[in-house]
């Protein structure tokens, strides 16, 4: 940093893209200086010669790309970095974040460079969000996650009713896809609520985002459809560009509904939580990871006035505490825990949940 204000270096091909990026940044008062250059190469210079305070990144790119220079910079100089990648490149995407990209702005596919300028709100908030940010505990955490339980076949279909024995809703955003996973992942199979994750993603990207949440936990995992049910066993992912709620019991299906203009977080935890909070009652159960903003606060809240249970990812793992800082300060949390402790205590309160007398 110079005086308190960052230092940022954009990587992308395109010189259009370079002098666009570059001017969305120099905008922020926060901001003292933006280096730009071409490819990966151009890039470890840069860094070894002046570190800059947060790297955007894009990765496609001639000579080195993306991923070469994102493996070596986690290995031999860790900091920050957010992709800038085209629609269309989720699968990429989510390679990066295994790399320790701590998050994504999508560029327009249609028209990409004249219309770079739609980014500039969301790829402001998330270069200040995250820039100079210790890398070594995110890297940490990244490295040492324990492989997934043994996946167990389970034959025929959940007992009638299973489902009413309560739900499960993860709300995540920033830093959010390795957490929520990593949370999933120590889940045993047996574990007896459906659950439903709610990521602030783009379209197309959770469709991926379930599909990797089915490859590695022990769940059948998807990205939700209009009248999906809710079993144990099932990880419905809410479809970017959509909020999900609950219909009533027995049914316990979900109901997609499309986002209206001006919508400020896309799906919405707040949305989800309350509905689980208004069909499930008491046997309902919400925890938030990593995020911006406060999504999730209000209806977090709802879960525990309805007698439900919650749980907050604590400031120490986090990449961003924006949204569990909003959920501790309105009184939504029953318990805060760092990352690697939440699973165990999901496990312990849905017994506790499964245990409960029907009202």
């Amino acid at each position: 940093m110079i005086n308190g204000r960052l230092r940022i270096l954009v990587v992308d091909d395109s010189a259009y893209n370079r002098k666009m990026i570059r001017a969305i940044l120099l905008e922020m008062e926060d901001v003292a200086s933006v280096k730009v250059v071409s490819d990966g190469e151009a890039a470890i210079r840069a860094v070894m010669t002046d570190t800059p305070d947060l790297i955007t990144l894009d990765l496609n790119m001639p000579r080195m790309d993306g991923f070469t220079f994102l493996r070596w910079l986690m290995q031999n100089h860790p900091l920050p970095v957010v992709v800038v990648s085209a629609d269309g490149g989720e699968k990429n995407v989510f390679k990066a974040l295994d790399l320790g990209v701590l998050d994504f702005v999508v560029k327009p596919l249609r028209y990409a460079s004249e219309r770079i300028v739609e980014i500039k709100e969301e790829l402001q908030t998330k270069v200040r969000a995250m820039a100079g940010k210790d890398m070594a505990p995110y890297l940490g955490r990244l490295r040492s996650a324990k492989p997934v339980r043994e996946r167990v076949k389970v034959s025929g279909k959940p007992a009638a009713g299973a489902h009413t024995k309560g739900v499960l809703v993860v709300g995540a955003s920033t830093g959010g896809p390795s957490a929520v996973q990593r949370v999933l992942a120590q889940l045993p199979i047996t574990f007896p609520l459906p659950v439903i994750v709610v990521q602030h993603m783009p379209p197309v990207f959770t469709k991926q985002f379930g599909m990797r949440l089915g490859k590695n936990t022990v769940f059948d995992s998807k990205e939700a459809e209009d009248g999906d049910l809710l079993t144990p066993g099932r990880v419905l992912v809410v479809p970017g560009g959509y909020h999900l709620k609950i219909a009533g019991l027995p049914s316990a299906s979900v109901k997609l509904v499309k986002k209206k203009e001006g919508d400020r977080f896309v799906p919405s935890i707040d949305i989800t939580m309350a509905s689980a909070a208004a069909v499930y009652r008491k046997r309902s159960l919400g925890v938030l990871l990593t995020g911006m903003g406060n999504d999730g606060a209000r209806g977090m809240l709802e879960i525990r006035s309805a007698g439900g249970r919650t749980i907050a990812e604590s400031e120490e793992t986090t990449v961003v505490f924006g949204m569990p800082k909003a959920a501790i300060r309105n009184g939504a949390v029953e318990v805060t825990l760092p990352l690697n402790a939440i699973s165990g205590r999901i496990e312990k309160m849905a017994r506790e949940i499964c245990r409960l007398k029907n009202e």
